[in-house]
């Protein structure tokens, strides 16, 4: 196989970067109100995968490519040298920049800027990194976003993303209302082709595969918010098969509250650029 093979494989889910930053503007506050809920033990559990590859924190300066609410970020910058955060969507980078002034965090900086967009040599920041990390973020889309990583690290790159996803509420919806087969072909697409391509640049990286397994709880208008963003990324939803959703979540709903059982396989890709 050929780096063309793979621009060409991943040509097909070129984003909108005007609709992805909507997309994650309506979803800020989720993912703020599950930083809060659930975030530590990923972080701790990231924290010390770095550390036993040998990294020494006072010593690293990182940039986070699509950091959102800046869960990463900020614990990053407890311990590091200096954080670089940059994300697309304008109220993920508020939400973030509001919790580093609550915590009094001095050593990180965020910005408001489409990865796929930025110039390095404009923006400083050809290798000025330790460590350039893009954890569970479609920032990383082509080839050309994922060089423009390496470029940015002068020694070590990470990137972590879903190879398997599913979610039995949303997949219902998308089977009983929608009259479709739920879509998955997308996961896995970043990582198998950032492996594969480092493969050619003769690059081995070491990769970890994490399950999990959690119940979500959410009102029924959390739920039809969710579950209404996550479908029109592919497919726009009429007013009708919107009504329909909602009156499906509230039959679902107990105490109106709905659940759902989400599980998801994560490939963590970790290596040094020289």
């Amino acid at each position: 196989m050929s780096f063309e093979y793979f621009d060409q494989l991943w040509s097909k889910n070129v984003p909108n970067l005007q609709e992805q930053k909507i997309h994650w503007d309506k979803r800020a506050k989720e993912f703020s109100d599950y930083r809060n809920q659930v975030g530590e033990d990923r972080v701790e559990k990231l924290l010390n995968f770095f550390e036993q590859k040998g990294l020494s924190y006072e010593n690293l300066d990182i940039l986070d490519i699509g950091c959102g609410t800046g869960t990463y970020a900020l614990e990053f910058a407890k311990k590091a040298k200096s954080v670089t955060a940059l994300d697309i969507s304008t109220q993920m980078i508020a939400y973030a920049k509001e919790e580093a002034s609550e915590r009094r965090v001095k050593n990180v900086q965020f910005a408001e800027l489409p990865w796929e967009d930025i110039d390095l040599d404009a923006y400083g920041c050809r290798k000025k990194f330790d460590l350039a990390v893009a954890i569970m973020t479609p920032a990383i889309n082509s080839r050309n976003s994922l060089e423009k990583m390496m470029e940015a690290s002068k020694d070590y790159c990470f990137m972590s993303g879903y190879v398997d996803r599913h979610e039995k509420l949303k997949e219902a919806i998308e089977q009983n209302i929608l009259h479709r087969k739920p879509n998955r072909t997308d996961f896995g697409l970043s990582i198998y082709c950032s492996f594969n391509i480092l493969w050619l640049y003769g690059i081995h990286p070491d990769i970890t595969y994490y399950t999990t397994e959690r119940e979500n709880d959410r009102t029924v208008e959390e739920a039809f918010t969710y579950y209404t963003l996550q479908l029109e990324r592919k497919n726009s939803l009429t007013d009708e098969e919107k009504l329909a959703i909602r009156s499906y979540l509230k039959k679902q709903a107990q105490n109106g509250r709905v659940k759902d059982t989400f599980q998801s396989k994560t490939a963590w890709l970790f290596w040094r650029n020289n």
